[in-house]
């Protein structure tokens, strides 16, 4: 294929993925959970018996499509014989921080853990960083409007599901968001490389906000001047630097081993 040639393909996959979750265990996923609703399903025949059950109690329609159709409709090869157009994501917003704070619905031998996402512009990262949060039982993951890459079905691939399972609360102001949490009794941590705090003489057994920054610019300087500590993960290497998926599961596991280490 030439360079042209698959420089379309690219552009295709890049428009058409952004409301079109394609595979069969990431839909089977997102339809078992319920939680984001779908505007189109369709399938390939080797895919129907499969689709039919999983969508028997919700009042789906389901389109059964050639392979080359289901290619043209969501703009990707890899669909693996199914694929569903989804709506926009259900968010939840400012007014739901609180109660997800006093009602906390995930792990509750754990201190409440909350992970707010500081203009994070990478799908890949925002969608492990998800799927970590589901491992370590956070609380809820808190993102801003602007400059934020939002729920898309790359990131849903890339958290391997959590979306569907780890609440995200969209806000304008991060800071206002930051308020509510520590007004909840978090403690409001910032990973910044700069810091000379290493992750582990944190207080776990504590409740906390962890701040991610983005990729290129880390953590705003408007956020690391409300946090109570900023931290790190010492490099004993020569590579200066982690991604932001990276440090964010390292720190989010610390966080949850001094907590157990607490207990």
């Amino acid at each position: 294929m030439s360079d042209r040639r698959r420089s379309r393909h690219r552009q295709l996959d890049a428009s058409h993925q952004r409301s079109w979750l394609t595979g069969r265990y990431a839909v089977s996923e997102m339809l078992a959970a319920g939680a984001w609703p779908v505007q189109r399903l369709c399938v390939t025949s080797d895919g129907r018996e499969q689709l039919l059950e999983a969508v028997a109690d919700t009042g789906l329609d389901v389109e059964v499509v050639t392979s080359d159709r289901l290619t043209e409709l969501c703009g990707s090869r890899h669909h693996q014989g199914m694929a569903a157009q989804m709506a926009a994501f259900p968010y939840q917003g400012l007014e739901d921080l609180s109660s997800l704070l006093e009602h906390d619905s995930r792990d509750r031998t754990l201190p409440k853990l909350i992970v707010v996402c500081d203009r994070l512009q990478d799908g890949h990262n925002f969608g492990a960083i998800l799927r970590s949060c589901d491992a370590m039982a956070a609380t809820a993951v808190v993102i801003g409007d602007r400059e934020q890459v939002g729920v898309t079905p790359q990131v849903a691939r890339a958290s391997a599901g959590a979306v569907n399972h780890v609440p995200i609360v969209r806000v304008e102001d991060l800071s206002e968001a930051v308020g509510v949490v520590r007004k909840a009794g978090c403690q409001v941590l910032a990973a910044s490389e700069k810091s000379n705090c290493d992750a582990w003489k944190v207080d776990a057994s504590l409740p906390a906000a962890l701040i991610v920054g983005s990729e290129a610019r880390g953590v705003s300087e408007d956020l690391l001047a409300i946090c109570d500590q900023q931290i790190r993960i010492p490099m004993r290497g020569r590579v200066g630097s982690l991604n932001a998926a990276v440090a964010a599961g390292m720190l989010l596991y610390e966080l949850r081993r001094g907590a157990d280490s607490a207990q």
